[in-house]
């Protein structure tokens, strides 16, 4: 890589001199001048880039509010669903019991309705001795308390099923809250997690393009500069050429003196060959040495990646429960990791603070993420339904990075490459 500018030069000299630039000291100066600028303007780019880190990192803290919010909107809204589910299957046996007493209770209703209206004439018509008919008036008594009581509870059904049927209506209208609030907590998040990327992208365009005008104004000053110096070494390889042939044509009119000029002329051109070759060194070296320093200046205006922060606390992927724990039995053998079911759609959010080191779908898995937590931990969050994490992306413990589908979430923990527990790395 260092011998480029060189061999740059001799292109340049070799190049018709009606397509080749002047190569004068005012060109060098001004390339340089020209590199200064682009070096200048990447370190603004790369000051820009730290800037707009910083800015996603305050983001980033937003989006763990945001998503946090849309977990408890999604939450609420599966408590509305299940009291809505109770409240109408409790109306539904409130209104069964009143149909059932009222059912039980209409063969009675003509024999109710006449000793209501009649219940001496009821009795004196019916034939028989004084005893019987004293013993049909306890029993009519012992009736009636016993209609009075299966009227009483009618009633109470029937209001208890009104009371139900109220009730699941209120449910639905909290259900149909519940659902709003969600529907908006998903669209803040979303809006963020969009503005999120863009800005994102913005960055990282504009100072890839910086780099890459610091990087060719470089070279072009390198170039230049080397073609400079090859040139200055060719004039005085001619002007050597010139007198040597002056030298000859000395000796030839002074034969005399031929041979002590001649010697003489030999260890001047021996001199001026190891000038050369010197000079054809030290050129060499300083132009190497120019490129290393390039390289240097550009590798030293990149700002460098800051290491995965592993703190920042530890958060849940995923509101649901556990269907399927560690270590338990399944077809493959036992479980590595941790299954949890949530509801469709359920926000799924960075468990620690860290990098994610692989986001993509992998074989069976669906779309895959895996977030570098530090200290030899490593995450694995498979089945999502979307990703929205980015490979080498930093993020915040509880930042949204992606979403669920109809499938489970698999959890899994590593340490130093080995699966454990995730059941004790979470807080209580």
């Amino acid at each position: 890589m260092t011998r480029i500018p060189a061999l740059l030069g001799v292109l340049l000299l070799a190049a018709p001199p009606a397509a080749a630039q002047p190569l004068t000291p005012q060109a060098v100066q001004d390339a340089q001048r020209a590199a200064q600028a682009e070096r200048a303007a990447a370190e603004a780019a790369a000051r820009a880039a730290a800037a707009a880190a910083a800015e996603e990192r305050r983001l980033a803290e937003r989006r763990v509010e945001a998503a946090r919010r849309a977990q408890l909107a999604d939450q609420r809204r599966g408590e509305a669903e299940d009291g809505l589910a109770a409240a109408r299957t409790a109306a539904e046996a409130a209104r069964a019991e009143g149909r059932a007493r009222a059912e039980a209770l209409a063969p009675m209703l003509p024999l109710m309705l006449r000793l209501g209206l009649w219940p001496a004439e009821s009795l004196l018509a019916v034939p028989g001795p004084p005893e019987d008919r004293l013993r049909g008036l306890l029993v009519l008594q012992g009736l009636s308390r016993q209609l009075a009581t299966e009227a009483a509870s009618l009633r109470a059904a029937e209001a208890e099923a009104a009371r139900r049927a109220a009730e699941a209506a209120e449910r639905a209208a909290a259900l149909r809250e519940a659902e709003a609030q969600a529907r908006t907590a998903s669209a803040a998040l979303e809006a963020e997690l969009k503005a999120a990327r863009d800005r994102r992208a913005g960055a990282e365009d504009a100072e890839e393009d910086a780099a890459r005008r610091a990087a060719a104004s470089a070279a072009r000053a390198g170039s230049l500069e080397s073609a400079l110096a090859r040139l200055r070494q060719e004039e005085a390889r001619q002007a050597a050429e010139a007198r040597a042939r002056e030298a000859a044509e000395a000796r030839a009119r002074a034969a005399a003196e031929a041979r002590e000029r001649a010697a003489a002329a030999q260890a001047r051109a021996d001199a001026a060959a190891r000038a050369r070759d010197a000079a054809e060194l030290r050129a060499r070296e300083a132009a190497e040495a120019r490129s290393r320093r390039a390289e240097a200046e550009m590798a030293a205006t990149r700002t460098p990646d800051p290491p995965p922060r592993a703190s920042g606390g530890r958060a849940m992927p995923v509101l649901g429960r556990v269907t399927r724990e560690f270590g338990t039995a399944g077809a493959g053998g036992p479980s590595r990791g941790l299954t949890l079911q949530a509801a469709s759609g359920a926000r799924v959010v960075s468990p620690c603070g860290g990098r994610a080191v692989f986001a993509a779908p992998f074989r069976s898995f669906g779309q895959l993420l895996i977030v570098d937590c530090g200290d030899g931990y490593h995450v694995v969050l498979a089945g999502l339904d979307r990703l929205d994490a980015a490979p080498g992306q930093r993020l915040l413990a509880g930042e949204p990075v992606g979403q669920l589908g109809e499938a489970a979430l698999y959890l899994e923990l590593r340490r130093n490459g080995q699966p454990i527990d995730p059941r004790g790395w979470f807080p209580g």
